[in-house]
């Protein structure tokens, strides 16, 4: 059977302090800083590189819209669109069946709703509204 003599444990707990001693500035080195691979410098010249463009009033001039609001061939696809609109409200209102909303009652248009005293008997539902 073998024994650690005094010796042995302190040349075992040399080499761990070396040891630790070379691998800890390795494993530390990548918490230093908080801006990743890049170094400080590089980062203050990126943000110093931009700049705001300035526009002319020649390029504003010349980059404007044409205004087409008040022509007539604007005013023609603007009606066109909403009769367009139009006629697509109306397809989806048809396409609903016609007794689908319980307060119709069977009625082609929804009954009037009256007061308790002026209710009157409806022969097309039998119901009192």
């Amino acid at each position: 059977m073998h024994r650690y003599t005094p010796a042995m444990k302190q040349l075992k707990l040399g080499f761990f302090v070396g040891l630790l001693g070379m691998v800890f500035p390795f494993l530390s080195h990548g918490q230093s800083n908080s801006l990743g691979d890049r170094a400080p410098a590089t980062v203050e010249q990126q943000s110093r590189s931009v700049h705001k463009q300035r526009v002319t009033r020649k390029q504003r001039l010349l980059f404007r819209k044409p205004n087409i609001k008040h022509t007539a061939e604007y005013e023609f696809y603007v009606r066109i669109e909403k009769a367009a609109k139009a006629k697509q409200r109306l397809l989806r209102k048809l396409a609903k069946p016609q007794y689908s909303d319980f307060t119709y009652f069977g009625h082609k248009n929804p009954p009037k709703k009256h007061l308790p005293f002026a209710m009157r008997y409806c022969k097309e539902c039998g119901i009192r509204h």
